[in-house]
């Protein structure tokens, strides 16, 4: 059996990881989170909340929810991936909820 010269391993190895990396980033986006997601319908019941805007994200488990809760944090990579009934919030650095949308 020929092996690989380690050299060329380490070479290998290093192109993959450059690879996978290069495809995690074009999924994965940094910015404002109103800015990266398009606007959705209210399937995952965001309006009925709207007054626990500027209360901690905690009081969220308190609440009956239609779907899956992600919650959002400053400078957090979100993916483009959306779920229609997923409640987002959007949560200050002081945990407090600046924003709830559905995706």
């Amino acid at each position: 059996m020929i092996g690989f010269p380690p050299r060329r391993v380490y070479v290998l190895a290093l192109c993959m990881a450059v690879a996978g990396c290069s495809g995690y980033a074009r999924y994965n986006r940094m910015g404002p989170v109103h800015e990266m997601l398009p606007p959705q319908p209210d399937y995952c019941g965001a309006l009925a909340l709207h007054g626990l805007i500027g209360q901690p994200f905690t009081t969220l488990a308190d609440q009956q929810l239609i779907g899956p809760l992600r919650i959002l944090w400053p400078g957090q990579e979100i993916g483009s991936d959306i779920d229609p009934i997923r409640l987002d919030a959007e949560v200050a650095d002081d945990q407090r909820i600046l924003a709830l949308f559905c995706g």
